[in-house]
């Protein structure tokens, strides 16, 4: 049964708006299965998938994280405060037999939730991660791109104002985003009207964690396809090297956004995997 729920931390001062499916016949799940989306997504983003899963006999709890869709952001976070609020939640729902997955950015979380320990978690999912933040790990050419956009925010912040050219207009606005594009920093520009969640983005992509996977101990799969621009092989390979009991499944001909693309054959790779 699909249900709509909030509930309230109360160290965090904070209510969770999230997504249930949940079996209630007399045949009862084994596994709950928790999906956090991440920058741009939200719960209701990922609902063919939790149709897909809840057929195959999971349950699953998608929750909005802080300053996403119904799940309103009171402050800035830090990773420390999203891997407490995950933590709390699972604690207050009192869920068993956890599948942790997770896509996209931000799975910095996913790794202090496992190393931490506070809770038990049977399998972790990532798929399409980002999560290495070391500048070592970047491509030559968002390295460039990155500092040619620098150059260009400086040139652009001297120019005298002029009737049709200020930091109000269009242009500016348009040229800003094509290089923020260019580096892939599209969250970035989709946090800009928010200063909680402005300062958040800012505050989970300068952690670099790659020294700290190798104390994961759970069964992880990882599931990467190569036409992912924003995650690099390397850095899942480096996963698959560092983590004792994973695995890898690499896919063909897909995007970052498969939940939304192809559902059914990032569900079927999960439970042909697990």
């Amino acid at each position: 049964m699909h249900k709509n729920k909030n509930i309230t931390l109360k160290k965090e001062n904070l209510e969770i708006y999230y997504e249930e499916f949940k079996n209630e016949s007399n045949i009862k799940s084994l596994w709950t299965i928790v999906i956090l989306h991440w920058w741009w997504w939200s719960s209701h983003n990922w609902l063919m998938v939790w149709k897909l899963l809840f057929e195959a006999w999971f349950d699953l709890i998608i929750p909005d994280l802080p300053g996403f869709w119904k799940t309103k952001i009171n402050k800035v976070y830090e990773l420390e405060d999203y891997a407490n609020i995950i933590e709390q939640f699972i604690k207050e729902l009192d869920l068993k037999n956890i599948i942790l997955w997770w896509h996209s950015n931000g799975w910095a979380i996913s790794i202090q939730i496992a190393i931490r320990n506070n809770i038990n978690i049977s399998n972790l999912i990532l798929n399409n991660s980002a999560w290495i933040r070391n500048d070592t790990k970047r491509s030559l050419k968002r390295k460039i791109l990155n500092n040619f956009t620098k150059v260009i925010k400086k040139v652009l912040s001297i120019i005298p104002p002029r009737k049709n050219w200020n930091k109000s207009n269009n242009y500016y606005k348009k040229i800003r985003k094509l290089f923020y594009k260019a580096i892939w920093w599209q969250d970035y520009l989709n946090a800009e009207n928010n200063p909680f969640l402005k300062e958040t983005y800012l505050n989970m992509i300068k952690n670099d964690l790659s020294k700290d996977v190798f104390k994961i101990k759970q069964n992880t799969l990882l599931i990467w396809w190569k036409n992912d621009r924003y995650t690099p092989l390397n850095d899942w390979l480096y996963l698959k090297d560092n983590i004792i009991n994973s695995k890898i499944i690499i896919l063909e001909n897909e995007k970052h956004w498969i939940h939304l693309t192809s559902p059914e054959k990032l569900v079927n790779t999960f439970l042909n995997n697990i």
